[in-house]
């Protein structure tokens, strides 16, 4: 028995690679768009699978300019429950918390009063750092503090590891940092909520007048989509700007072409070189460049499909000697990739399964790779329920119908041994008595005669 089970373990555990030839979907570490990036971080997502199509230094920290109120929207977002009706009071610390003029305001006057959802499109659409505080002052109750922690711990609610906080507005500062990866994450997850899309994606909004001021026309600082710039990209859909000499231009923005949707984090792209400011802002073209590589270039792919095998494996202790069973992807698997994408999948499972088997049990797994580098690894399932084969003595039927006749037959046997030793002690019981009683008649008789004798002696 320890025999056959060291055997069975060492068969379990033995695996067997199967390199097969096919199409998987591209590793963007490996990829070439064509151009050199200005941006120091570059993350290209494809926002209908997910898949990252592009990346350059997505985990390395820096500064991230008003990209920052992102984040500043999501927890006004969760802390003002219905911003259109919700009337804030700007108060006086507004403006003094701005460093210096130069940066991008909308004017907002102190008692003005006005709905959060009005400051949120002038904190996105032109970008102004006095909205932004005073939409985080009135979701907060005035207390700055509490607000920017709530940033810090959203961000790690978001899963994200390289993202710190300590103002609202992305006033530079060694601790408020982030990664293109990160704000990837931050970007997505803002794209789902109320109001935020419908915001960046407008190039121009009027904001009703209020009690201190005339209507507001605001224009989006995503030159993406402004149709008068040279960096003009029609297929843009959205986007939040950033810009400060310490973190350069940044931008985070979507596109959408011909049914693929995609999502660019373009950071740190330089503004200011030998003391001299850029005028070309390199994080709009790198965005530009991406998305019309990745229109033109990557294909949508189906590469793994629950309804298709990938392999067979043998099961053993099937009613089948030779039994083969095919095993399928636990999930279907799709991603983008260059039409003449060079591209393998490596199969594992053990060189054979012992039955009963059910259909959908995990048997081993399937690894998608790009120039040899891993993008997924999805689970192989069987595609079948396999019975186990039982041999006629060992079935459980046969078991109990041994063990019942053989308890009849014991059975049996010592009634039959009773009646036997019951027998043998009646007829040993008569022939004693018989012999008794003989000698007994024999003594009587002999005296009888005796006496009779000595009578006729005398």
């Amino acid at each position: 028995m320890k025999k056959k089970l060291k055997q069975w373990f060492c068969t379990a555990c033995a695996a067997v690679l199967v390199i097969v030839t096919g199409t998987v979907p591209v590793q963007a570490a490996n990829l070439n768009p064509g151009f050199i990036p200005q941006s120091k971080a570059l993350e290209l997502v494809n926002l209908d699978n997910g898949d990252t199509v592009y990346s350059k230094n997505a985990d390395q920290k820096v500064p991230q300019a008003s990209t920052t109120k992102v984040m500043t929207f999501i927890v006004a977002s969760e802390l003002i429950k219905d911003p259109k009706n919700t009337i804030a009071t700007i108060s006086g610390d507004v403006q003094a918390q701005l460093p210096d003029r130069s940066f991008v305001t909308v004017q907002l006057a102190v008692g003005e009063r006005i709905s959060a959802l009005n400051l949120m499109y002038c904190m996105l659409i032109p970008s102004g750092n006095d909205a932004a505080i005073a939409l985080a002052e009135s979701a907060a109750g005035g207390n700055m503090t509490q607000f920017v922690q709530r940033m810090n711990q959203k961000a790690k609610e978001l899963g994200c590891t390289g993202t710190n906080y300590t103002n609202v507005f992305g006033k530079y500062d060694k601790g408020h940092y982030t990664t293109a990866k990160d704000l990837e994450k931050i970007y997505r997850y803002a794209y789902t909520l109320p109001y935020f899309k419908e915001i960046t994606s407008s190039a121009s909004y009027t904001v009703p007048a209020t009690n201190y001021t005339a209507a507001r026309k605001l224009k989006a600082s995503n030159k993406l989509m402004d149709k008068t710039s040279s960096y003009y990209y029609q297929p843009c859909t959205g986007g939040k700007t950033g810009t400060s000499d310490e973190s350069g231009y940044c931008l985070a923005s979507t596109a959408s072409k011909d049914g693929a949707n995609y999502l660019c984090i373009a950071l740190g792209a330089p503004s200011v070189k030998n003391g001299t400011a850029v005028t070309t802002n390199g994080a709009f073209e790198d965005s530009r460049q991406l998305y019309s590589w990745a229109f033109e270039s990557l294909k949508k792919k189906d590469i793994l499909s629950k309804s298709k095998a990938v392999a067979n494996v043998s099961v053993q202790q099937a009613k089948d000697k030779n039994q083969q069973l095919a095993v399928v992807p636990a999930s279907d698997y799709s991603t983008m990739l260059p039409a003449d994408g060079s591209t393998t999948t490596k199969v594992s499972l053990p060189k054979s399964i012992a039955a009963p088997v059910k259909k959908g049990d995990k048997v081993g797994t399937v690894t998608v790779l790009y120039n040899n580098e891993t993008l997924t690894t999805v689970d192989l399932v069987a595609s079948a329920d396999v019975t186990q084969y039982v041999a006629f003595y060992k079935q459980q039927w046969f078991k109990v119908a041994v063990i019942a006749v053989g308890a009849v037959v014991v059975v049996g046997l010592i009634i039959l041994l009773i009646r036997l030793l019951r027998s043998r002690h009646h007829r040993g019981g008569s022939y004693g008595g018989s012999r008794y009683r003989g000698k007994r008649s024999a003594s009587r008789s002999s005296r009888r005669r005796s006496k009779s004798s000595y009578h006729n002696y005398h």
